[in-house]
């Protein structure tokens, strides 16, 4: 390290320094820097230097007065941190990411040039059976909400408790039922591929 005044490097541990202040070196360490001190008026300096900063900061931490919170001052800022969150509730947001979206989109279609034809199909493909899929989960859910719905409104229909939970019992359990044949089904499917 180059020390300023010096025309030569000089290899002074600066770094262990903090360290020998805070009293985080080992016994044998410490008496190695201290060694070292004896030697070098640069370190020597530099370890000065950072006790008499330390010693202004601690006079300046401990003159200060405790400044008086008001009693709800933790609800005051939760408050206030919560009511300027925007995040994408703003529309306009939402409205720069699309835009931004779309532009990216059509900027890759005007860089592929020719290809556009062979991108889209490929593109298509891909994207078709997961849609297809997608679709069909979405239609079967529909239909079993749809049946619960029905046998619910029915079980309700009839006030009497016992016969509501001897019902919800007989649906829960061909619900189990359902759930266990498709696991089945699924570790068929498995076994043969």
């Amino acid at each position: 390290m180059m020390v300023p005044g010096l025309s030569e490097n000089v290899d002074c541990p600066r770094d262990e320094i903090a360290s020998y202040i805070d009293g985080e070196m080992s016994l044998s360490d410490d008496a190695a820097f201290e060694e070292h001190l004896s030697g070098c008026e640069v370190c020597r300096s530099e370890l000065k230097d950072q006790k008499e900063f330390l010693l202004a900061l601690s006079s300046s931490l401990d003159s200060e007065k405790d400044i008086p919170l008001p009693k709800n001052f933790t609800r005051i800022i939760v408050a206030n941190a919560e009511s300027r969150v925007t995040g994408l509730r703003n529309p306009t947001e939402q409205f720069t990411a699309v835009f931004i979206g779309a532009a990216l989109f059509l900027f890759i279609l005007f860089a592929l040039g020719g290809d556009v034809e062979n991108f889209i199909r490929i593109y298509g493909s891909v994207t078709e059976k997961p849609i297809a899929v997608g679709s069909f989960l979405i239609r079967q859910i529909f239909n079993v909400s749809f049946s619960i719905a029905v046998v619910i409104r029915s079980l309700f229909s009839h006030l009497s408790l016992a016969w509501a939970l001897s019902t919800f019992g007989i649906v829960l359990a061909a619900t189990l039922l359902f759930a266990a044949s498709l696991s089945i089904i699924r570790g068929r499917r498995t076994q043969e591929n």
